[in-house]
């Protein structure tokens, strides 16, 4: 009793060094890509240092007007949660959500091709089913109309860049107009400031 007791608060107390240092470095890391993006930018911790941070930029760069961007980190300090969220396919997640300046011509998803989230968004379709083709590493890529509009090739050059790390990215009419998902595992290794730069040329033209 007292040797498991003894391992779960090791394993908080290391969890949350992990986690804290994590944070410093993603915080810096968003830090050096937010320039860019013009407008005023304000931070706050999501519930604690440990567990994520939000900043969120108003009167942004176009083609956006407001961007909020998150980063939620696994749940390390415990053990058997940790080890639920890994088994579970759970990772350290940049989650991007922005309002354009203008409505986007075509609405576009792009989740994986074989998955819950696809049957969802195809219940929902209604009278506008999504038309399906497939991208790269499991990715299915969707659109309303045609599917050789200039957007749709500059997402899926988006999409082939990042496709290893996207889980979703949901290009709509309705606020927000852009939610991106990504595993940051990878990812990180470049700068933040290239992200947003291709992110931006993906909807050039469009906002």
């Amino acid at each position: 009793m007292w040797g498991l007791l003894i391992i779960l608060v090791a394993g908080y107390l290391l969890g949350t060094w992990v986690n804290r240092r994590r944070s410093r470095q993603l915080g810096a890391w968003l830090q050096g890509g937010l320039k860019g993006l013009g407008g005023k930018v304000t931070w706050k911790w999501i519930r604690s240092m440990t567990s994520g941070a939000q900043a969120l930029i108003v009167d942004a760069n176009r083609p956006f007007r407001q961007i909020e961007i998150i980063y939620v980190l696994l749940t390390r300090e415990l053990l058997p949660l940790w080890g639920v969220e890994l088994l579970r396919g759970k990772r350290d997640t940049l989650i991007v959500r922005a309002s354009l300046r203008s409505e986007p011509a075509e609405e576009i998803e792009v989740v994986p091709l074989h998955g819950p989230l696809r049957r969802t968004l195809d219940k929902a379709a209604g009278d506008q089913p999504w038309t399906w083709q497939e991208g790269p590493a499991g990715l299915g890529i969707a659109t309303h109309g045609p599917a050789n509009k200039p957007i749709v090739g500059r997402v899926r050059s988006f999409v082939d860049r990042y496709s290893s790390s996207l889980e979703r990215l949901s290009l709509r009419r309705r606020q927000p107009n852009l939610i991106l998902f990504l595993r940051l595992v990878g990812v990180e290794r470049e700068r933040f400031a290239e992200l947003t730069r291709e992110l931006r040329q993906a909807l050039g033209g469009e906002a």
